[in-house]
């Protein structure tokens, strides 16, 4: 096993654990390991994921340690003693799925503020293990799973953004390929989406079957020609949450895995491969990108320039609760997703600087906290 491959799972959530379990059923030499900070739950889950390898058959290495993110020192220890080739960072204060939890009617007003108030919750743990990972002068490729549309440019500012995301833009992509393939009446493998989209519009594609006030952009290929023009779009994306619906909430966190696992497996298998992924070098919101030699190159809809993908993904961003990410770090919240945050939680906050991230991370737990056993009664 001296030239397997090594990739630390940092974080082990739910996300974190299907990533690492499906990491270690591969024929190719690897080694996987499992870091959280609960000993029992990354042992158990550590050797539920080797057995589980032994008995398909495979060979892959499994290991696990422990530690907890807020300890930078800890962390980095950790990973200099893997020395990992890649890195995956399930890491989050608060799993989006959460707010789901509560009461039906106070759970659609907070949804209602959308994702990007909640920023804070992903982005502070993310800045603490980059931090691990600059103070282990590791080498590794960073893929991270905690809303990389908005954390990764807002990192960018004090260089601890990751390499990648993973998910969202990525999690539309395999439905619509379906629904494009079925009605061109060719394989899936015939069909090339390439889409671009925050957050805000990937989330809102298989629930509505469109991309609502904020703006995307969509091109299909069939055997490498454009043929979007050919296509009634508008009416290939509404049968995404008709015919061609899926499970979603927890249990569909299977597709947000086998997204995350559309990135890990070409970088882990060194080769060269065109997936989706949102944050690809610090960019905001999501992309078709070309994996070559293990960097990133955002690979456009025909007759789309950068330019116009970032116009897109802004717009995404503004409609997820976000108005700005400043080039300092500093992020400006949409006035009226954080309206709805003020009335339901208490919670308000114009902006934010990379240096509050912490205290606004910890006051709207509590804030959540206090909200969710009100609600309740």
């Amino acid at each position: 096993m001296n030239n397997a491959r090594k990739i630390m799972v940092l974080g082990a959530g739910d996300i974190g654990r299907r990533v690492f379990h499906e990491l270690a059923h591969n024929a190719n030499p690897r080694h996987v390991q499992l870091v959280g900070r609960d000993e029992e739950t990354v042992l158990k889950a550590a050797n539920l994921t080797r057995f589980c390898s032994v008995q398909r058959g495979h060979t892959t290495e499994v290991s696990h340690a422990q530690t907890d993110i807020t300890d930078v020192a800890r962390t980095a220890e950790r990973i200099a003693a893997f020395g990992p080739d890649i890195i995956f960072l399930a890491v989050s204060y608060q799993s989006w799925w959460v707010i789901s939890t509560l009461q039906q009617d106070a759970f659609q007003r907070v949804y209602a503020a959308n994702y990007g108030p909640w920023l804070p919750m992903h982005l502070v743990p993310v800045m603490k293990a980059m931090e691990a990972v600059r103070l282990s002068g590791t080498q590794a490729v960073v893929v991270n799973a905690a809303y990389p549309d908005a954390v990764h440019p807002a990192l960018t500012a004090i260089g601890l953004s990751p390499d990648i995301g993973i998910g969202n833009v990525a999690n539309n992509v395999p439905g619509i390929t379906a629904v494009a393939a079925d009605e061109l009446g060719r394989s899936a493998a015939d069909v090339e989406v390439r889409l671009v989209a925050h957050h805000y519009v990937s989330h809102r594609l298989s629930r509505t079957g469109n991309s609502g006030p904020a703006g995307m952009g969509l091109g299909i290929r069939l055997d490498g020609r454009d043929v979007t023009g050919e296509l009634d779009v508008a009416a290939l994306l509404n049968r995404l949450p008709g015919a061609y619906r899926r499970t979603g909430g927890l249990p569909g966190q299977t597709m947000t895995a086998s997204s995350a696992l559309s990135v890990l497996e070409p970088l882990a298998d060194e080769r060269d491969a065109v997936v989706h992924a949102p944050g690809a070098d610090g960019a905001l919101g999501g992309y078709p990108v070309a994996i070559e030699n293990g960097k990133f190159r955002a690979l456009l809809p025909d007759g789309m320039t950068a330019d116009e993908a970032h116009a897109i993904n802004v717009s995404g961003q503004l409609h997820d609760g976000i108005s700005e990410i400043r080039a300092d770090g500093t992020v400006v919240f949409e006035p009226n997703a954080m309206a709805i945050m003020k009335e339901e939680l208490g919670y308000d906050c114009a902006e934010m600087k990379l240096s509050e991230a912490e205290g606004r991370a910890q006051e709207i737990a509590e804030r959540f906290a206090a909200y969710r056993d009100r609600t309740a009664r």
